[in-house]
């Protein structure tokens, strides 16, 4: 059974050279502090996020045979000028190209798309997935002040679903951030929080009724919203803002959703999977990212009462499915 890591990011340094010297610079909101923190971080990871072959090794070591690549949250670039942002993205969806075709036994790739601009995004998503081979897409919880429910983004999800690829949703410029400066809660709590607002803009939105069939994976095991549907399902029943556009129950919509294995906590992970089911949960790992998970087939054997086929579904078979990556053959 191949164990395939569906959340896994890389960083492509040739970029930066596109940039003007204001993009360079981290965001100041997180403060000074943060800041100095976050960009230490960065150098003492860079070799796992830019060298293919230091990532196979660490594969290796974890016991996973295939990752599914998606860019590093940091380089979204959704503020960049429109006249910069279409020669970003598409240097890092070529670079994704050639890492997977150089190593084709290991590496899936997902896509970057500028959605700041939704028709340019929807063009560049066409060219990377019919012309470069990528088996999905990653995108931002946001894009500055929009959550993905917003109809401006209508488009591009249409565009998603003809081509038939998975969504992966992960935090980023997450909400409340200035007030989060302290202890890393803007890892901490600010990404799964922010996961959890989009999600759940996805559903009142009605967008998840208008796109039935969209295969989008929600990061960090589904950030709060696996947690807090009964609360959403409440809100649902007593407040007319919540039945504007849907017309049913919030919990309905939550096995439309699919989740990674990334929570700390097999009593967490199994709540998850009691609640969605097994062939909703794909094995994570959040490489090479400090609050990841680098032990991930440990972390599901922790995980008490799971039959030998619900675990093959969550290690593998489910990633297989959803990325089409079952005709790659010759595995080692």
């Amino acid at each position: 059974m191949l164990k395939v890591d569906m959340h896994s990011h890389i960083e492509i340094p040739e970029v930066f050279d596109l940039l003007p010297e204001r993009y360079k610079i981290l965001p100041s909101d997180l403060g000074q502090k943060s800041a100095v923190q976050q960009e230490r971080l960065l150098v003492s990871i860079r070799e796992q996020l830019c060298f293919p072959e230091r990532k196979i090794k660490d594969m290796q070591k974890m016991g996973i045979n295939v990752t599914i690549l998606s860019i590093t949250p940091s380089q979204f670039f959704y503020h960049l000028d429109e006249s910069l942002v279409l020669d970003v993205c598409r240097i890092q969806n070529d670079r994704i190209s050639e890492i997977v075709q150089k190593f084709p036994k290991r590496f899936v790739g997902m896509a970057t798309v500028p959605l700041q601009n939704v028709e340019v995004a929807i063009k560049e998503l066409g060219r990377a997935i019919i012309d470069l081979k990528l088996k999905g897409v990653e995108i931002g919880s946001n894009v500055g002040a929009r959550y993905l429910g917003d109809p401006h983004f209508w488009p591009f999800f249409e565009k998603v679903k003809a081509l038939d690829v998975p969504i992966f949703i992960h935090p980023v410029n997450v909400a409340g951030a200035e007030r989060m400066k302290d202890f890393y809660f803007s890892n901490l709590i600010g990404n799964p929080l922010d996961t959890t607002i989009t999600a759940a803009h996805l559903i009142f939105s009605g967008t998840l009724d208008r796109f039935p069939g969209l295969k989008i994976i929600l990061s960090h095991a589904g950030g709060q919203i696996p947690y807090i549907i009964g609360r959403l399902e409440h809100g649902f029943e007593v407040r007319p803002e919540c039945q504007e556009a849907i017309k049913k129950s919030p919990g309905e919509y939550l096995r439309q959703f699919y989740f990674d294995t990334i929570s700390h906590s097999p009593d967490t992970l199994r709540f998850l999977i009691s609640r969605v089911g097994a062939e909703r949960v794909l094995m994570g790992t959040d490489y090479p990212y400090d609050m990841g998970d680098m032990n991930p087939l440990q972390s599901l054997e922790s995980v008490s009462g799971l039959t030998a086929k619900e675990k093959q579904k969550i290690v593998g078979q489910n990633a297989i499915s959803l990325y089409r990556i079952n005709e790659l053959n010759n595995w080692n």
